[in-house]
């Protein structure tokens, strides 16, 4: 009975370290395609005008 409990856990270990890889790495893609929107809309802090004032 112990070894079929230490198996289980060894299987959900298993299953979670799988689950844990894969949240990292749709995380990490979440984070490129943030960032990439970023520099798409101008956020690097590069440009001089303002998007909020114009000056007449």
């Amino acid at each position: 009975m112990l070894n079929g409990l230490e198996n289980n856990r060894v299987e959900w270990k298993t299953l979670a370290d799988e689950y844990d890889a894969k949240m990292k790495v749709i995380e990490e893609e979440a984070k490129k395609q943030e960032e990439g929107n970023m520099i798409e809309k101008g956020g690097g802090g590069d440009d001089k005008k303002s998007k909020t004032c114009l000056m007449l």
